[in-house]
Protein backbone atom coordinates (compact mmCIF):
# COMPACT_ATOMS: atom_id res chain seq x y z
CA UNK A 1 0.00 0.00 0.00
CA UNK A 2 2.74 2.19 0.74
CA UNK A 3 4.79 1.65 -2.22
CA UNK A 4 1.07 2.47 -4.03
CA UNK A 5 1.11 5.84 -2.43
CA UNK A 6 4.39 6.58 -3.39
CA UNK A 7 3.60 5.61 -6.70
CA UNK A 8 0.57 7.83 -7.25
CA UNK A 9 1.92 10.75 -5.37
CA UNK A 10 3.20 13.69 -7.66
CA UNK A 11 6.73 15.16 -7.75
CA UNK A 12 7.72 18.08 -5.95
CA UNK A 13 7.21 20.97 -8.20
CA UNK A 14 10.28 22.12 -10.45
CA UNK A 15 12.10 25.21 -8.27
CA UNK A 16 11.81 28.68 -10.27
CA UNK A 17 14.79 29.44 -12.52
CA UNK A 18 17.54 31.51 -11.69
CA UNK A 19 16.95 35.62 -13.20
CA UNK A 20 19.68 35.92 -15.52
CA UNK A 21 22.39 37.89 -13.82
CA UNK A 22 23.21 41.25 -15.07
CA UNK A 23 26.08 40.03 -17.54
CA UNK A 24 23.13 38.12 -19.72
CA UNK A 25 20.92 40.70 -19.74
CA UNK A 26 23.35 43.07 -20.93
CA UNK A 27 23.99 40.26 -23.61
CA UNK A 28 20.77 40.15 -24.66
CA UNK A 29 19.76 41.48 -28.27
CA UNK A 30 17.58 44.85 -27.57
CA UNK A 31 17.32 47.75 -30.65
CA UNK A 32 18.57 50.48 -30.44
CA UNK A 33 19.79 53.59 -32.33
CA UNK A 34 23.46 52.17 -31.15
CA UNK A 35 22.71 48.97 -31.25
CA UNK A 36 25.60 48.82 -33.81
CA UNK A 37 27.87 50.10 -31.72
CA UNK A 38 27.12 48.00 -28.59
CA UNK A 39 27.65 44.72 -30.89
CA UNK A 40 31.68 46.41 -31.60
CA UNK A 41 32.04 46.27 -27.75
CA UNK A 42 30.48 43.06 -26.98
CA UNK A 43 33.49 42.14 -24.12
CA UNK A 44 33.35 45.65 -22.90
CA UNK A 45 30.34 45.88 -20.41
CA UNK A 46 31.44 49.46 -19.19
CA UNK A 47 31.70 50.16 -22.94
CA UNK A 48 27.98 49.01 -23.56
CA UNK A 49 26.65 50.63 -20.63
CA UNK A 50 28.26 54.17 -21.80
CA UNK A 51 26.67 53.20 -25.18
CA UNK A 52 23.07 52.13 -23.94
CA UNK A 53 23.20 55.81 -21.87
CA UNK A 54 23.58 57.68 -25.09
CA UNK A 55 20.79 56.07 -26.72
CA UNK A 56 19.14 56.80 -23.50
CA UNK A 57 19.74 60.58 -24.38
CA UNK A 58 19.21 60.39 -27.79
CA UNK A 59 16.24 58.46 -28.42
CA UNK A 60 14.45 59.86 -24.71
CA UNK A 61 13.51 55.91 -23.65
CA UNK A 62 14.31 55.98 -20.24
CA UNK A 63 14.53 51.96 -20.80
CA UNK A 64 17.84 52.57 -22.04
CA UNK A 65 19.02 53.65 -18.57
CA UNK A 66 17.70 49.78 -16.86
CA UNK A 67 19.86 48.43 -19.76
CA UNK A 68 22.71 50.22 -18.81
CA UNK A 69 22.37 49.42 -14.95
CA UNK A 70 22.76 45.59 -16.04
CA UNK A 71 25.68 46.24 -17.86
CA UNK A 72 27.14 48.51 -15.09
CA UNK A 73 26.92 45.52 -12.89
CA UNK A 74 28.08 43.37 -15.49
CA UNK A 75 31.47 45.59 -15.28
CA UNK A 76 31.50 45.65 -11.44
CA UNK A 77 30.82 42.36 -11.04
CA UNK A 78 33.95 41.18 -13.21
CA UNK A 79 36.38 44.08 -11.54
CA UNK A 80 34.53 45.70 -8.41
CA UNK A 81 37.05 47.95 -7.91
CA UNK A 82 35.95 49.52 -11.60
CA UNK A 83 36.26 53.62 -10.33
CA UNK A 84 34.47 54.74 -13.80
CA UNK A 85 31.80 52.06 -13.81
CA UNK A 86 30.92 53.35 -10.08
CA UNK A 87 30.65 56.40 -11.47
CA UNK A 88 28.08 55.75 -14.37
CA UNK A 89 26.21 53.23 -11.26
CA UNK A 90 26.04 56.71 -9.69
CA UNK A 91 24.82 58.81 -12.47
CA UNK A 92 22.49 56.07 -13.09
CA UNK A 93 20.85 55.96 -9.39
CA UNK A 94 20.31 59.97 -10.30
CA UNK A 95 18.09 59.24 -13.84
CA UNK A 96 16.32 56.68 -10.74
CA UNK A 97 15.66 59.35 -8.56
CA UNK A 98 17.21 57.86 -6.06
CA UNK A 99 19.60 60.85 -4.93
CA UNK A 100 19.89 60.27 -1.34
CA UNK A 101 21.80 56.58 -2.17
CA UNK A 102 23.84 58.67 -5.15
CA UNK A 103 25.33 60.90 -2.44
CA UNK A 104 26.38 58.33 -0.12
CA UNK A 105 27.82 56.60 -3.15
CA UNK A 106 29.43 59.84 -4.67
CA UNK A 107 31.10 60.80 -0.88
CA UNK A 108 32.13 57.38 -1.05
CA UNK A 109 33.85 57.54 -4.18
CA UNK A 110 34.88 60.84 -3.99
CA UNK A 111 37.13 59.79 -0.90
CA UNK A 112 39.47 57.00 -3.17
CA UNK A 113 38.22 58.71 -6.34
CA UNK A 114 38.99 62.49 -7.09
CA UNK A 115 38.25 63.11 -10.44
CA UNK A 116 35.83 65.91 -11.93
CA UNK A 117 32.70 63.32 -12.17
CA UNK A 118 32.88 61.93 -9.04
CA UNK A 119 32.34 65.41 -7.82
CA UNK A 120 30.18 66.43 -10.27
CA UNK A 121 27.22 63.52 -9.68
CA UNK A 122 27.71 64.40 -6.05
CA UNK A 123 26.71 67.83 -6.76
CA UNK A 124 23.80 66.45 -8.85
CA UNK A 125 22.84 64.29 -6.40
CA UNK A 126 23.06 67.39 -3.59
CA UNK A 127 21.09 69.50 -6.45
CA UNK A 128 18.41 67.50 -6.64
CA UNK A 129 17.85 67.80 -3.22
CA UNK A 130 17.84 71.28 -2.68
CA UNK A 131 21.19 71.56 -1.07
CA UNK A 132 22.02 73.95 -3.82
CA UNK A 133 25.11 75.80 -1.79
CA UNK A 134 26.54 72.44 -0.99
CA UNK A 135 26.25 71.34 -4.49
CA UNK A 136 27.37 74.81 -5.94
CA UNK A 137 30.85 74.53 -3.54
CA UNK A 138 31.58 70.68 -5.59
CA UNK A 139 30.75 71.89 -8.61
CA UNK A 140 33.65 74.44 -8.29
CA UNK A 141 35.43 71.55 -7.23
CA UNK A 142 34.86 70.15 -10.20
CA UNK A 143 35.31 72.81 -12.62
CA UNK A 144 38.43 73.59 -10.79
CA UNK A 145 39.23 69.70 -12.17
CA UNK A 146 37.97 70.04 -15.26
CA UNK A 147 36.32 72.96 -16.78
CA UNK A 148 34.49 72.52 -20.03
CA UNK A 149 30.74 71.83 -21.55
CA UNK A 150 29.64 69.24 -18.92
CA UNK A 151 30.62 71.49 -15.57
CA UNK A 152 29.39 75.14 -17.48
CA UNK A 153 26.42 73.42 -18.71
CA UNK A 154 25.79 71.96 -14.24
CA UNK A 155 26.42 75.65 -13.17
CA UNK A 156 24.29 76.96 -15.45
CA UNK A 157 21.54 75.21 -14.41
CA UNK A 158 22.25 75.57 -10.57
CA UNK A 159 22.41 79.74 -11.64
CA UNK A 160 19.07 79.32 -13.20
CA UNK A 161 17.50 77.51 -9.81
CA UNK A 162 19.25 80.39 -7.79
CA UNK A 163 17.15 82.88 -9.56
CA UNK A 164 20.21 84.29 -11.70
CA UNK A 165 18.80 83.88 -15.15
CA UNK A 166 21.89 86.32 -16.65
CA UNK A 167 24.00 84.39 -15.07
CA UNK A 168 22.78 80.88 -16.17
CA UNK A 169 22.44 82.61 -19.92
CA UNK A 170 26.33 83.31 -19.35
CA UNK A 171 27.35 80.27 -17.96
CA UNK A 172 25.30 77.90 -21.18
CA UNK A 173 26.63 80.00 -23.62
CA UNK A 174 30.40 79.33 -22.60
CA UNK A 175 28.57 75.55 -22.64
CA UNK A 176 28.15 75.41 -26.56
CA UNK A 177 31.18 77.26 -27.28
CA UNK A 178 33.15 74.14 -25.62
CA UNK A 179 31.20 71.89 -27.06
CA UNK A 180 32.45 69.74 -30.24
CA UNK A 181 30.54 69.03 -33.30
CA UNK A 182 32.06 65.55 -33.29
CA UNK A 183 30.45 64.74 -30.33
CA UNK A 184 26.97 66.10 -30.84
CA UNK A 185 24.52 64.90 -28.22
CA UNK A 186 25.83 67.15 -25.42
CA UNK A 187 26.19 70.22 -27.88
CA UNK A 188 23.18 69.69 -28.92
CA UNK A 189 21.86 69.29 -25.01
CA UNK A 190 23.69 72.67 -24.24
CA UNK A 191 21.98 74.26 -27.36
CA UNK A 192 18.37 73.27 -26.17
CA UNK A 193 19.16 74.49 -22.74
CA UNK A 194 19.93 77.84 -23.98
CA UNK A 195 17.49 78.41 -26.65
CA UNK A 196 14.96 77.76 -23.60
CA UNK A 197 16.46 80.09 -21.27
CA UNK A 198 15.83 82.55 -24.44
CA UNK A 199 12.89 81.91 -24.84
CA UNK A 200 11.52 81.80 -21.24
CA UNK A 201 13.02 85.79 -21.40
CA UNK A 202 11.26 86.38 -24.86
CA UNK A 203 13.80 86.32 -27.15
CA UNK A 204 14.35 84.25 -30.54
CA UNK A 205 15.46 80.59 -29.89
CA UNK A 206 17.29 80.09 -33.23
CA UNK A 207 19.84 77.20 -30.92
CA UNK A 208 16.82 74.62 -30.78
CA UNK A 209 17.05 74.46 -34.67
CA UNK A 210 20.63 74.25 -34.60
CA UNK A 211 20.25 71.22 -31.84
CA UNK A 212 18.03 69.47 -34.43
CA UNK A 213 21.02 70.01 -37.49
CA UNK A 214 23.64 68.06 -35.36
CA UNK A 215 21.39 65.23 -34.20
CA UNK A 216 17.97 64.88 -35.96
CA UNK A 217 14.70 64.07 -33.84
CA UNK A 218 16.38 64.73 -30.93
CA UNK A 219 13.63 64.83 -28.05
CA UNK A 220 14.89 67.25 -25.78
CA UNK A 221 14.82 70.02 -28.84
CA UNK A 222 11.52 68.87 -30.36
CA UNK A 223 10.17 69.18 -27.15
CA UNK A 224 11.42 72.70 -26.40
CA UNK A 225 10.47 73.42 -29.69
CA UNK A 226 6.83 71.82 -29.05
CA UNK A 227 6.31 74.52 -26.17
CA UNK A 228 7.14 77.18 -27.85
CA UNK A 229 4.85 76.64 -31.18
CA UNK A 230 2.38 75.78 -28.44
CA UNK A 231 2.36 79.26 -26.54
CA UNK A 232 2.61 80.43 -30.54
CA UNK A 233 -0.27 78.99 -31.29
CA UNK A 234 1.42 77.35 -34.37
CA UNK A 235 -0.61 74.66 -35.81
CA UNK A 236 2.32 72.37 -35.94
CA UNK A 237 2.95 72.29 -32.17
CA UNK A 238 1.28 68.98 -31.47
CA UNK A 239 3.49 67.16 -34.23
CA UNK A 240 6.63 68.62 -32.50
CA UNK A 241 5.54 67.71 -28.96
CA UNK A 242 3.86 64.14 -30.08
CA UNK A 243 7.98 63.29 -32.01
CA UNK A 244 9.30 64.28 -28.44
CA UNK A 245 8.41 60.84 -26.92
CA UNK A 246 6.37 60.01 -24.14
CA UNK A 247 7.52 62.07 -21.43
CA UNK A 248 4.85 63.47 -18.46
CA UNK A 249 5.68 67.13 -19.52
CA UNK A 250 5.49 66.61 -23.05
CA UNK A 251 2.35 64.49 -23.27
CA UNK A 252 1.06 67.14 -20.87
CA UNK A 253 1.22 69.75 -23.17
CA UNK A 254 0.32 67.26 -26.12
CA UNK A 255 -2.92 67.05 -24.29
CA UNK A 256 -3.56 70.80 -24.46
CA UNK A 257 -4.24 69.95 -28.34
CA UNK A 258 -5.21 66.47 -28.41
CA UNK A 259 -7.86 65.22 -25.81
CA UNK A 260 -6.88 61.65 -26.86
CA UNK A 261 -2.99 62.46 -24.88
CA UNK A 262 -2.91 60.38 -21.68
CA UNK A 263 -0.83 61.60 -19.21
CA UNK A 264 -2.16 58.96 -17.09
CA UNK A 265 -0.56 56.33 -19.24
CA UNK A 266 3.00 57.68 -18.80
CA UNK A 267 2.85 58.57 -14.96
CA UNK A 268 5.38 56.11 -14.10
CA UNK A 269 7.93 58.01 -16.08
CA UNK A 270 7.93 61.35 -14.03
CA UNK A 271 5.76 61.43 -10.97
CA UNK A 272 6.54 65.03 -9.78
CA UNK A 273 5.46 66.12 -13.59
CA UNK A 274 2.37 63.80 -13.18
CA UNK A 275 1.42 64.46 -9.91
CA UNK A 276 1.59 68.34 -11.04
CA UNK A 277 -1.17 67.32 -13.55
CA UNK A 278 -3.05 65.29 -10.66
CA UNK A 279 -3.29 68.60 -8.71
CA UNK A 280 -5.97 70.21 -10.86
CA UNK A 281 -7.90 66.79 -10.80
CA UNK A 282 -7.50 64.93 -8.22
CA UNK A 283 -5.30 66.92 -5.32
CA UNK A 284 -5.66 64.63 -2.19
CA UNK A 285 -3.89 61.74 -4.76
CA UNK A 286 -1.34 64.37 -5.57
CA UNK A 287 -0.85 65.34 -2.13
CA UNK A 288 0.11 61.69 -1.47
CA UNK A 289 2.70 61.10 -4.52
CA UNK A 290 4.27 64.31 -3.63
CA UNK A 291 4.81 63.37 -0.36
CA UNK A 292 6.74 60.54 -1.23
CA UNK A 293 8.57 62.56 -3.40
CA UNK A 294 9.66 64.71 -1.30
CA UNK A 295 11.29 62.02 0.95
CA UNK A 296 13.78 62.19 -1.82
CA UNK A 297 13.89 65.39 -3.59
CA UNK A 298 13.61 68.21 -1.03
CA UNK A 299 14.17 71.12 -3.39
CA UNK A 300 11.98 73.90 -3.95
CA UNK A 301 10.12 72.70 -7.04
CA UNK A 302 8.92 69.60 -5.47
CA UNK A 303 8.41 71.79 -1.74
CA UNK A 304 6.36 74.09 -4.37
CA UNK A 305 4.29 71.56 -5.81
CA UNK A 306 3.60 69.82 -2.37
CA UNK A 307 2.25 73.15 -1.10
CA UNK A 308 -0.01 73.65 -4.13
CA UNK A 309 -1.68 70.15 -4.30
CA UNK A 310 -2.23 70.89 -0.54
CA UNK A 311 -3.10 74.69 -1.00
CA UNK A 312 -5.91 72.73 -3.93
CA UNK A 313 -7.04 70.24 -1.31
CA UNK A 314 -7.79 73.48 1.03
CA UNK A 315 -5.21 73.28 3.22
CA UNK A 316 -2.90 76.47 4.39
CA UNK A 317 0.16 75.88 2.50
CA UNK A 318 1.41 79.30 2.70
CA UNK A 319 4.62 78.59 5.15
CA UNK A 320 6.26 76.22 1.95
CA UNK A 321 5.63 78.46 -0.72
CA UNK A 322 7.46 81.31 0.80
CA UNK A 323 9.95 78.54 1.73
CA UNK A 324 10.13 77.74 -1.97
CA UNK A 325 10.15 81.14 -3.42
CA UNK A 326 13.29 81.59 -0.54
CA UNK A 327 15.48 79.92 -2.76
CA UNK A 328 15.04 82.68 -5.62
CA UNK A 329 14.17 79.79 -7.78
CA UNK A 330 12.08 81.61 -11.23
CA UNK A 331 10.59 78.82 -12.71
CA UNK A 332 7.69 79.75 -14.20
CA UNK A 333 5.03 76.99 -12.69
CA UNK A 334 6.28 77.65 -9.52
CA UNK A 335 5.86 81.48 -9.53
CA UNK A 336 2.15 80.48 -10.74
CA UNK A 337 1.90 78.20 -8.04
CA UNK A 338 3.17 80.47 -5.44
CA UNK A 339 1.10 83.40 -6.41
CA UNK A 340 -1.89 81.33 -6.54
CA UNK A 341 -1.28 80.22 -3.03
CA UNK A 342 -0.10 83.28 -1.84
CA UNK A 343 -2.81 85.34 -3.58
CA UNK A 344 0.30 87.47 -5.00
CA UNK A 345 -0.27 89.53 -8.17
CA UNK A 346 3.53 90.60 -8.36
CA UNK A 347 4.51 86.77 -8.54
CA UNK A 348 1.07 85.81 -11.19
CA UNK A 349 2.81 88.89 -13.35
CA UNK A 350 6.24 87.13 -13.15
CA UNK A 351 4.86 84.04 -14.15
CA UNK A 352 2.64 85.90 -16.66
CA UNK A 353 5.87 87.04 -18.49
CA UNK A 354 7.56 83.91 -19.16
CA UNK A 355 6.67 83.36 -22.50
CA UNK A 356 6.13 79.03 -23.25
CA UNK A 357 7.11 78.18 -19.53
CA UNK A 358 3.56 77.90 -19.34
CA UNK A 359 0.70 76.03 -20.39
CA UNK A 360 -2.50 77.99 -21.88
CA UNK A 361 -3.97 75.78 -19.62
CA UNK A 362 -1.78 77.29 -16.96
CA UNK A 363 -2.27 80.96 -18.32
CA UNK A 364 -6.19 80.40 -17.32
CA UNK A 365 -5.22 79.73 -13.96
CA UNK A 366 -3.66 83.96 -14.02
CA UNK A 367 -7.48 84.80 -14.67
Amino acid sequence: MILLLLACSAPPPAPPPAPPGPCAVMAAPAPGPLAADRERHADDPFAIAETFIREARISGDPGFYTLAESAADCALERTPAHAAAQELRIHLLIQFHHFAEAEVAARALVNTNDTWLTHALLGDALMEQGKLDAAGETYQRAMDLRPGLAMYDRVGWLRWLWGDTEGAIEMQKLAVAAGNPGDPEPLAWALVRLGWLHALAGKPAPELDEALKLVPDYKPALFALGRVRLHAGAADAAVALRAAGPTVEAVRARAELDPTASVEAVRSQDPRGYACWLAERDPAAAVVLLTEEWKERQDAVTQMALAYARFRAGEDASADARSALATGIVEPRVLLQGGLILNDPALLARAAASGPGLLPSERKLLR
